[in-house]
């Protein structure tokens, strides 16, 4: 039942964060390319002609990979070829040296780039690895063409780490501060939507998420049972043994229910005695023998106060739901079963 609560929470959790990343993907690949084209064609009558080979090279792939993405909708693959070719880009233009051996200073916004594509942990093992083989290039000149000082390539490193690390803090503490904002707003939900008492599922429930659910995964729920069970007698049993001993037999019953439901079975509290079960994948015929499983569990299992063992029966009305605009009319159906039930002597399922 929680799991139903907060599958909203988390589903809107997810569209965010796939926002987020778009944005960036959609940033290095258009924004990124075009800088790097216009320093493409600035660079096309230096005598090296590695740099602009790798500045359109590099914008070429960015705008291919932004292509696919449109059209397979693939964010995830998306982002990974992105931080690929984000780590080749900074592996050759260090490696090449850049305009006037500039490349070092146009490493350091990548990091963050990265720990915007892939999130904190891949983030974290890609930057680190990137510094690692940018360290073997710099501090090993005769595997790179670039000519850069031994003081400016230390500099360099000790930079990029600090810029790494501070990266990682702020991503690392984002994200757990979105789960614990997370975390705070399903337990409002799901306080807002249970019953202190009895700690089922209230009427509020009905209306916040299972009509929605309902009507955007017909298919997880259809057909789908509904049973309302109506305690005999409440009203006499709380004027006999007190309001204490009522609540206690609510309690008992709310116990009773969730030995008797499957998991994926949802119970409410909506009235003083009244309850009302969800049976998704259910017909009306398995949904009247679970009713008759509970109705005889009640009987058989007497509320204990004390040493007085209280007898408990209860009434249920039983429909079937088959489309995901019927809710209300089912609920409505075996209210009337319900009725039936009181009115021919209590203690059945109609």
């Amino acid at each position: 039942m929680q799991v139903a609560l907060n599958k909203d929470s988390a589903q809107q959790a997810e569209k965010i964060d796939a926002r987020r990343r778009r944005y960036i993907l959609s940033f290095v690949s258009y924004i990124t390319s075009l800088v790097m084209f216009i320093y493409g064609f600035k660079n096309l009558g230096n005598e090296q002609l590695l740099l602009p080979v790798i500045l359109f090279g590099t914008g070429a792939t960015f705008l291919i990979n932004i292509s696919y993405f449109r059209w397979s909708g693939n964010l995830n693959l998306a982002c990974n070829i992105e931080a690929v070719l984000v780590g080749f880009f900074v592996l050759s233009l260090v490696y090449q040296g850049g305009f006037n051996n500039t490349a070092l200073y146009w490493v350091f916004p990548f990091p963050a780039i990265l720990f915007g594509l892939l999130g904190v942990r891949k983030a974290l093992f890609s930057n680190a690895l990137l510094l690692i083989i940018l360290g073997v290039m710099l501090f090993v000149p005769q595997l790179i063409i670039a000519d850069y000082k031994e003081a400016e390539a230390s500099r360099f490193i000790a930079s990029l780490l600090i810029v790494i690390i501070v990266c990682w803090i702020n991503d690392h503490y984002r994200e757990r501060s979105h789960e614990a904002m997370d975390l705070l707003q399903q337990s409002k939900e799901i306080q807002a939507n249970t019953d202190p008492l009895t700690l089922l599922l209230n009427r509020r429930f009905i209306d916040s998420s299972l009509n929605i659910n309902l009507q955007q995964q017909a298919d997880a729920f259809l057909p789908m049972a509904v049973i309302i069970c109506d305690i005999d007698h409440f009203k006499q049993l709380n004027d006999q043994h007190g309001h204490a001993a009522g609540d206690a037999v609510l309690r008992h019953l709310a116990n009773l229910f969730r030995r008797n439901l499957r998991q994926q079975d949802i119970a409410c509290r909506i009235g003083g005695e009244e309850f009302l079960f969800f049976l998704p994948k259910t017909n009306t015929d398995d949904a009247m023998r679970v009713a008759e499983k509970i109705r005889q569990a009640l009987l058989d299992n007497p509320l204990q106060l004390g040493e007085l063992a209280l007898p408990v029966s209860a009434s249920f009305g039983v429909a079937g739901c088959t489309d995901s605009t019927s809710l209300a009319a089912a609920i409505e159906h075996a209210d009337k079963q319900l009725y039936l039930a009181k009115h021919s002597g209590r203690n059945l399922v109609c």
